[in-house]
């Protein structure tokens, strides 16, 4: 008898491959406006990370997640992008035993470059934020409602109520995107007529309600203390969606969403076509971004916008899963031409992150602050640039940090700051009226702190 030869594992080697360009190109030392939160909470005091996390307008699940990986591993940038890369191989383990299982090679391959070679997840893939565990969350959930529909199970009821959880408990826009596989499910159960499932579906739904409770309180009242100034008005009502997408390319992000306008619409077709549950549970998936979108839309329209393209992250990841099923039906030909496309759009958006990333010296100032900055000293800065307060008193916690309007010479002089450190970010420093009231300043030179370019100087008193 002839021995079947074993099919080569390409999906693992592309998944190592994937991971390892994540690891390349995320920096070591260098964090963004809103990681800074994330690191600077971890390593608050117990009592201060509670309050912090509790008036955050994001839950609290992925900070209890990250705070005691954080703990163990020393604080260290590095090691909390790599607590994200543990939910991407999630996502990825989803392709390769989910997908592939139940909808073959061709939809898993689809799956893995979609997911991964678009421009919002090579940017998302190691950030120190919640947005790829939401992700994991929410498509675990999504792998789950795919389970009731075929074989429902006590099992797969309590694993969808627990992940469904999870994934509310990780991003708001992650509720929303639960609402459309809960009515998923219950509307499919009132078409079958199917009264067991129906009293299962109001017993997880009470259950996810019960005990999302406290924490939809604590929602409510965050959102009754945030005003949402940090969401502006877009370009477009479209704009948040395509933001994800934006690359080097000029009008690449139309690529994508063709692509996923395009597999709702087949999904719809197949559905109406064969009448077959995993047509309608494609549709499902697919359904929950441009629901949300158009919320998104309506509330702009009708008040204010509520909407970023970080949100959109879940269930646009949704959508890729749910596409599984159509995918099986496209030309396997039309599928690696648009495997390539990813590819192509997907490498030029890495290269110009290593760039970026060879172009940041941050270590350069890490290491300044570290041999010059001292216990108590005092360092002046410009207010109008949270980032580079942020970053200020995250990376240099030993100085004490003046932060003021404008640099007024004789204002410091009359706060008794004799002797101090200035980060100039903007050409602030003014010669003539430091020596009129008595300083003399020592330039240190040119220093970053990621983007931001600054002069450091240190100042005294004659």
């Amino acid at each position: 008898m002839k021995k079947k030869l074993k099919e080569f594992p390409w999906e693992v080697l592309i998944i190592l491959l994937f991971l390892l360009m994540s690891i390349i190109s995320c920096s070591r030392y260098t964090i963004n406006f809103d990681e800074f939160f994330t690191m600077q909470w971890c390593r608050a005091s117990r009592h201060d990370f509670f309050y912090e996390v509790l008036h955050d307008t994001s839950p609290f699940l992925y900070y209890f997640m990250i705070r005691p990986f954080a703990i163990l591993t020393g604080q260290s940038i590095f090691m909390a992008r790599l607590f994200s890369l543990a939910a991407l191989f999630i996502l990825f383990m989803i392709g390769i035993t989910f997908i592939k299982k139940n909808h073959g090679s061709k939809s898993m391959f689809f799956y893995l470059f979609i997911l991964y070679l678009n421009p919002f997840m090579l940017q998302k893939s190691t950030e120190i934020r919640m947005y790829v565990w939401a992700s994991a969350f929410t498509l675990l959930a999504g792998v789950f409602s795919y389970k009731l529909f075929i074989s429902p199970s006590r099992k797969n009821w309590i694993l969808f109520t627990l992940c469904s959880l999870s994934s509310a408990c990780t991003h708001y826009y992650a509720v929303l995107t639960m609402i459309f596989l809960y009515l998923g499910l219950l509307f499919y159960f009132i078409y079958t007529q199917n009264k067991k499932e129906l009293k299962n579906w109001f017993l997880c739904s009470l259950a996810t309600i019960v005990a999302y409770l406290p924490f939809l309180l604590i929602a409510i009242a965050q959102i009754r203390e945030s005003n949402g100034g940090w969401i502006h008005e877009p370009t477009s009502r479209l704009a948040p969606l395509k933001e994800l997408f934006y690359s080097e390319i000029n009008k690449s992000e139309y690529l994508y969403l063709g692509v996923m306008a395009g597999l709702t619409l087949f999904s719809l077709f197949l559905l109406i076509h064969k009448k077959n549950v995993l047509y309608y549970w494609s549709f499902v998936c697919s359904c929950a971004i441009w629901g949300i979108t158009g919320v998104g839309i309506l509330s702009a329209e009708l008040g204010k916008p509520i909407m970023l393209s970080r949100y959109l992250i879940m269930p646009v990841c949704l959508l890729f899963l749910g596409a599984g099923p159509v995918v099986r039906h496209i030309n396997k030909y039309i599928i690696l031409l648009l495997c390539l496309c990813f590819a192509v759009i997907g490498g030029i958006r890495y290269t110009a992150s290593l760039e970026t990333m060879q172009a940041d010296h941050t270590v350069d100032t890490l290491k300044f602050a570290k041999e010059h900055i001292k216990e108590g000293d005092k360092i002046v800065l410009i207010s109008g640039d949270d980032y580079l307060y942020n970053c200020t008193s995250y990376y240099i916690p030993q100085a004490d940090i003046f932060y003021t309007g404008s640099f007024d010479p004789k204002q410091l002089r009359e706060e008794k700051l004799s002797e101090f450190w200035f980060f100039d970010n903007g050409n602030y420093l003014p010669p003539i009226e430091l020596k009129r009231a008595g300083f003399s300043a020592e330039e240190f030179g040119q220093y970053q702190f990621g983007y931001l370019q600054m002069s450091i100087y240190r100042i005294k008193a004659f």
